[in-house]
């Protein structure tokens, strides 16, 4: 009996051996399988440097294949157990890294893209007592359409849809609108970016209108050329960020209510912000006849904003963003708010915001963002304020704990921004940041002016507007500033020009 009994323990003993190598060996396959899969997704987004992609991996590889190793030792013992539960937790780990690097990946290549003009939204507007329907409109109706729209084909094509019509061109909106007052046309095809434009300057005639449809046309994106030219990312370059006065489809043409310039010098770990009030009174690029605010450049497309900053201040911007009223809610929430210093007193809409060291969710950032008219010098203190906006998401970007946040940020993010820069420059700079460490120093300055009712380019001569007429010296300034910065040269910062941020951000 006593012999049977041992034959029987060491039957069992085969049978768990034998089912702990058959363990062993799927573990072990699967392990290796997986820390090749998350090799291959974090070479691809090539945001590592290669000796500790080589390290990392390498020693995943080896507690990956130990299990296999072990199995050569036919005796079952606890070591055995502990190392193919650890070479299992690592291939669960190695699954992370692919579901991260993937997300990361199509995050980076569906923000990349954007070209000069996405989609744009019309109104069809006529005098609210005209009494016109589209819908049973059986004779052509005399529209108007402004002769410098970007989309003036696409948008008669569709509006030919909707209704016949035979369109007469005008100069700017204003002139547009007031041939409706008139009688010059029934009715005008107008972007309603312009139109909100429209309503916020001239109300009283606003109120006049009604609005019988809107539609949507597509003028299409391009890809930026510069995708797959070798970038030496070490040398100092130049975004430009524009943020758009409106919430949703970020691809739809409207006011740039930001205009900041971010000049970057990875070799000396320095950030530029540079801001330019949006009622800048300059000369859009590719116009003729009257200057007209900045902010009505992004209306004809983000590349007229870049191309009149070029302008302005004789330097060459190498990328751009285009950023909304969702994208900075949005980040500022997923990030658990910024902390910035607040100089200037003021409440806007309800929300109060005191002088000194203030914390801020998204909507609060965003009011804090807009406010113009209850500061001391307007337009001037609300580039500094977003300039602030700015350096707190950067410090809090920069905070240890915002990395279990990752995939939460990401995806709030997706959809709310465009850029035309590509991802293997992004990648580059994460990479050299890994490889190299540093804290960055972010400094600030703003381009000024005075306060001035002048006529514009979008809205013609006959309904002047408010502008900032800009003070030469002070744009000078700022162009030998950053022309200094983008060559390597330390720039005079501290000018009296803007007042920079000298805290430094790891």
């Amino acid at each position: 009996m006593y012999a049977e009994s041992a034959v029987a323990r060491t039957h069992d003993t085969k049978q768990v051996d034998t089912f702990m190598h058959l363990i062993g060996v799927l573990v072990g396959f699967a392990g290796v399988a997986c820390v090749a899969l998350a090799a291959v997704y974090v070479l691809r987004l090539g945001v590592l440097p290669f000796r500790y992609a080589l390290l990392i991996f390498g020693v995943d590889a080896v507690i990956a294949l130990f299990p296999l190793y072990l199995l050569i030792k036919k005796k079952f013992d606890i070591k055995k157990v502990l190392c193919i539960v650890l070479s299992a937790l690592m291939a669960i780990f190695n699954l992370f890294v692919v579901s991260y690097g993937d997300l990361t990946y199509n995050f980076l290549n569906d923000q990349y893209g954007v070209g000069s003009v996405g989609n744009v939204e019309y109104c069809v507007v006529a005098q609210s007592t005209s009494r016109i329907e589209l819908q049973s409109a059986k004779r052509t109706l005399s529209a108007g359409i402004q002769s410098t729209d970007i989309c003036k084909d696409e948008a008669e094509a569709e509006m030919q849809k909707l209704a016949p019509a035979e369109f007469s061109e005008y100069d700017n909106v204003s002139e547009l609108i007031s041939a409706t007052e008139g009688g010059g046309v029934e009715i005008a095809v107008v972007q309603t970016a312009f139109l909100d434009a429209f309503a916020e300057y001239f109300p009283d005639s606003y109120e006049k209108l009604s609005i019988l449809t809107k539609f949507k046309t597509d003028a299409g994106t391009t890809s930026s050329p510069l995708d797959g030219i070798a970038i030496d990312i070490t040398k100092p370059f130049a975004i430009y960020v524009s943020g758009a006065d409106d919430y949703g489809d970020i691809d739809q043409t409207a006011r740039s209510d930001v205009n900041m310039l971010v000049l970057i010098d990875p070799e000396n770990y320095r950030i530029l912000l540079a801001n330019t009030p949006r009622d800048y009174y300059v000369q859009l690029h590719g116009t003729n006849g009257l200057p007209d605010k900045l902010t009505h450049a992004g209306t004809y497309g983000i590349d007229v904003s870049e191309a009149t900053l070029e302008d302005l201040y004789d330097i060459n911007i190498d990328y751009h963003v285009h950023i909304n009223y969702d994208t900075l809610i949005n980040l500022i929430d997923r990030l658990g708010g910024i902390s910035i210093y607040n100089p200037n007193e003021f409440n806007l809409w309800g929300a109060q915001f005191d002088k000194g060291n203030i914390y801020m969710d998204g909507a609060h950032a965003l009011l804090y963002a807009r406010a113009r008219k209850e500061l001391p010098n307007g337009d001037n203190d609300r580039g500094e304020n977003q300039q602030r906006v700015i350096s707190g998401i950067v410090a809090r970007i920069s905070a240890a704990n915002v990395a279990t946040q990752y995939t939460q940020i990401l995806e709030r993010l997706s959809g709310t921004f465009r850029s035309n820069i590509p991802p293997s420059v992004i990648a580059q700079l994460f990479k050299r940041q890994i490889s190299l460490g540093g804290n960055w120093d972010i400094e600030t300055t703003s381009a000024t002016g005075t306060n001035d009712q002048r006529p514009t380019y979008s809205m013609g001569a006959d309904r002047p507007l408010s502008v900032i007429i800009p003070d030469q010296d002070s744009v000078d300034a700022v162009s030998e500033q950053m022309q200094s910065f983008l060559s390597g040269v330390d720039p005079e910062v501290g000018s009296g020009l803007g007042a920079p941020a000298d805290s430094a951000v790891e």
